[in-house]
């Protein structure tokens, strides 16, 4: 009976070591919702691994699950690469956070001033910063690099939650469509 056990704890053991490998097989693969899902449902397992959580929170990103992106941030604080990636993530929740303030409240992001990185929210939010257009519901804008590429950004609500989309247009042809 006791080798029983011992053999089903050294199974599970391994199988919950795997996790970490098996999200960033998933990341590998591009299946990032579920390398995501992965790593909400085990985070705790590998909270003090900086390398895990950021592949976790690339994932939830690159999910567009924004909001998941709160729990890493009061991890990684240890190595210089840690805080980087912390500030990143931080910076991508608060535009998405003052987006949704804006056209849920119509609130002026007029006067912000932020960094911006090259993440399509990123873009979006510098790009209503600088033409709000308070009077249309749904805002449009052209990609200052590629005239043919255009976005849509809207207000919606997810069951009760209030929340934001961007819609990406190649060409008007919709694209991707993202609900943050």
């Amino acid at each position: 009976m006791k080798k029983i056990l011992l053999i089903i704890s050294v199974f599970l053991n391994v199988l919950q070591a795997d996790v970490p490998t098996q999200m960033y097989q998933l990341y590998q693969k591009g299946d990032y919702m579920s390398s995501c899902n992965l790593g909400l449902q085990h985070f705790k397992e590998f909270e003090s691994n900086e390398a895990y959580v950021s592949i976790y929170a690339f994932a939830c990103l690159k999910a567009d699950q924004i909001d998941r992106l709160n729990t890493p941030l009061m991890t990684l604080s240890q190595s210089s690469e840690a805080r980087a990636n912390a500030s990143y993530f931080s910076m991508l929740v608060m535009q998405k956070k003052l987006l949704v303030q804006a056209l849920h409240d119509n609130y002026s992001l007029k006067s912000l001033r932020f960094p911006t990185s090259s993440h399509l929210l990123s873009k979006v939010f510098t790009l209503y910063c600088n033409a709000p257009q308070s009077e249309k519901s749904i805002k449009e804008y052209s990609d200052s690099k590629n005239g043919r590429i255009t976005y849509k950004l809207y207000a919606t609500q997810v069951n009760t939650r209030k929340t934001i989309a961007i819609d990406e247009y190649y060409d008007k042809i919709l694209t991707l469509h993202h609900v943050y």
